[in-house]
């Protein structure tokens, strides 16, 4: 059986370090295996969509909006919803803008409706209290609000006991306090071969996870995946038991590493042998649609971010702070992620039926019966999925993507 660590508390520090500057990209590995273009979600369509297809084409086009506007943000900055069911990109910022902001956002509303929306605090402010707060006895973390109105705080126990506590009393901006549980990190396709492709379970001695993706570091590509499924040299196997590679690079705080196994630009599609390319990376945007993607629950449907920027304290990660995360939900109340995925993808699939890089797996919370999460091969499930943003793991390595 995997091992499982809970989390607990949120904080707030973001660990960087990379490799020898950005490498560059090693020639594509060869893989003979048959592949076949992404058939995308599946299930009912939300926000009114005739298909899935018609809302991937959407968010497509609201986040490579929301990605500009993000890019210019100054210190008044504090959030954006690019939900495909707005039909629209919502900028929250406090104070005036400035004229290059202005000036962007009204170029860009001939390609999709923006909207700018205002904010009492900013994305700096909102992180600031959330570093405090975050040390709060019996806090399991704190999500700062995307419009800029405060946080929020998730709390086991006596709610308002918590609410007393003075850095919540005497906080600079409002907190709303809820109570839920812990978040898990889940550990565990079943028997990869070389290259490896993303979504497939690895053992170290750890326990059981999966693979995320193939990143070039200026040699053979290697898989990146996360932090708390294995030590600096240990040596990892496929779900068969053969040897992929062993762990470098591990970067605690950021609970990502990097196994030195042949790696390729793909990951698995749902439990069936099949993959899909990846093409890129993106960020996510609160509101938009995900797919997690792991050895235990193969691709699952129905998850869309509800928080961006979360920092979180991990039982079984022997850090103060891990971060920065993404939060996404399952929205129908069944499983988001399941013990085993560890380290998966978390991925968008584009209008020409490849993938985009979202993340790789950390953690869940909230668990749901089994019979909400039929696919998993570990229980329990769980409604919430944590996952560190792709494109923060590339920076702090120096690396690229692997393209498949």
């Amino acid at each position: 059986m995997p091992r499982r660590a809970l989390v607990t508390v949120g904080v707030a520090v973001l660990v960087a370090a990379s490799l020898a500057g950005p490498a560059p990209a090693a020639p594509p590995a060869v893989d003979a295996r048959p592949t076949a273009p992404g058939a995308g979600l599946v299930g009912s369509v939300p926000g009114g969509f005739a298909t899935w297809s018609e809302l991937v084409d959407v968010q497509t086009r609201l986040n490579a909006v929301a990605e500009k506007i993000a890019s210019a943000r100054n210190a008044g900055f504090a959030g954006i919803v690019a939900a495909p069911e707005n039909r629209e990109v919502r900028v929250y910022w406090k104070g005036d803008p400035g004229g290059t902001v202005r000036s962007l956002i009204t170029d860009l509303n001939r390609t999709v409706p923006v909207r700018l929306l205002p904010a009492r605090f900013s994305e700096v402010e909102l992180a600031g209290a959330a570093r405090r707060l975050a040390a709060v006895p019996n806090v399991v973390n704190v999500i700062p609000k995307v419009d800029g109105s405060g946080v929020q705080l998730t709390v086991t126990g006596d709610s308002a006991q918590v609410g007393m506590a003075p850095a919540v009393r005497e906080s600079a901006v409002p907190v709303s306090v809820v109570t839920g549980e812990r978040p898990v990190a889940t550990h565990s396709r079943q028997a990869d071969i070389s290259p490896y492709y993303g979504g497939g379970r690895f053992w170290s001695p750890i326990g059981a996870c999966s693979t995320g993706f193939a990143i070039n570091l200026g040699g053979p590509q290697q898989m990146l995946t996360a932090g708390h499924c294995g030590e600096n040299g240990q040596t990892v196997t496929t779900g068969a038991g053969v040897p992929m590679g062993s762990i470098h690079s591990k970067i605690l705080c950021q609970d990502i590493e990097i196994i030195d196994a042949p790696s390729f630009g793909r990951v698995f599609k749902d439990l069936a042998p099949g993959s899909v390319a990846v093409s890129g990376t993106a960020d996510s945007f609160v509101g938009n649609w995900v797919i997690p993607n792991g050895a235990s629950s193969g691709e699952l449907g129905g998850v869309q971010v509800t928080a961006v920027n979360l920092f979180l304290a991990v039982n079984g990660i022997p850090c103060d702070t891990v971060g920065p995360l993404i939060q996404a939900r399952q929205v129908a109340g069944r499983c988001a992620v399941a013990p085993g995925d560890s380290g998966g993808p978390v991925i968008a699939y584009r209008p020409d039926g490849t993938a985009n890089a979202l993340g790789t797996i950390t953690a869940g919370q909230n668990p749901v019966p089994n019979s909400a999460c039929p696919s998993a091969i570990y229980a329990p499930g769980y409604n919430y999925v944590y996952y560190v943003p792709i494109n923060a793991s590339l920076r702090t390595y120096g690396v690229s993507i692997a393209t498949g």
